[in-house]
């Protein structure tokens, strides 16, 4: 993924909390909870990224019917075999911008290791989580499952925390961070998807009803 996609969550007012967790909290479940959450992101991206090559291969049988349908002036089955060959099209970018924004979750979930500021990461983190689970639920429900099970592994950590470090931190925070991320992530989505899925040739129904 490009490099310039590592969107800055804020730290301006940030207060680093990495002193009290270390005196407070014990290292090793903390750590033990973040890789486990970390490797199952993983996994999910590398599903998601099988499901995405399926739709592609889904797309350009649909493709080529939809432009056998367009020469023998079928236009009702091509026009069906266009919609379908959209929905495709429209499920892919949703996978691809859960995958890039997942990437971004994986990366900021990396420097809580080291006892980083559990809130500032891992809340935004758990939002954007929270967002892709309901995105996928009707398309990929045992990756949305998954997403599920690990988002409440974040949250017990992030009360944990809050306990050990005597911190009551807003569960709902995180939210323009976590938008701006899977902003970015569709955009660039957007762009992959464009490539990897063409477009359908356009000829009006006219044409084939009144060839000249």
């Amino acid at each position: 993924m490009s490099k310039n996609f590592s969107t800055d969550w804020s730290r301006e007012k940030r207060v680093s909390m990495s002193g009290k967790i270390a005196n407070t909290m014990h290292p090793s479940p903390l750590r033990d909870k973040i890789t486990k959450t970390i490797y199952g992101i993983n996994m999910v991206q590398h599903k998601l990224e099988a499901s995405n090559q399926r739709m592609e291969q889904k797309h350009k049988t649909l493709f080529n019917k939809c432009v056998l349908a367009q020469q023998n002036k079928d236009a009702q089955t091509s026009i069906m075999y266009a919609n379908e060959c959209a929905q495709v099209k429209k499920i892919a970018q949703t996978m691809v911008t859960s995958q890039l924004a997942l990437e971004q979750v994986s990366l900021r979930l990396e420097t809580v290791q080291d006892f980083g500021d559990v809130a500032a990461e891992v809340m935004p983190a758990m939002k954007i989580m929270g967002i892709v689970q309901n995105r996928l639920s009707g398309i990929v429900p045992e990756v949305s499952r998954s997403l599920g099970t690990m988002t409440q592994t974040l949250d017990s950590l992030v009360l944990e925390a809050g306990e050990a470090t005597g911190q009551n931190w807003n569960v709902m925070s995180g939210g323009e961070d976590a938008e701006k991320v899977l902003a970015e992530a569709a955009i660039i989505a957007e762009k992959k998807v464009r490539e990897g899925f063409p477009e359908l040739p356009t000829t009006s129904t006219e044409e084939w009803t009144n060839p000249s």
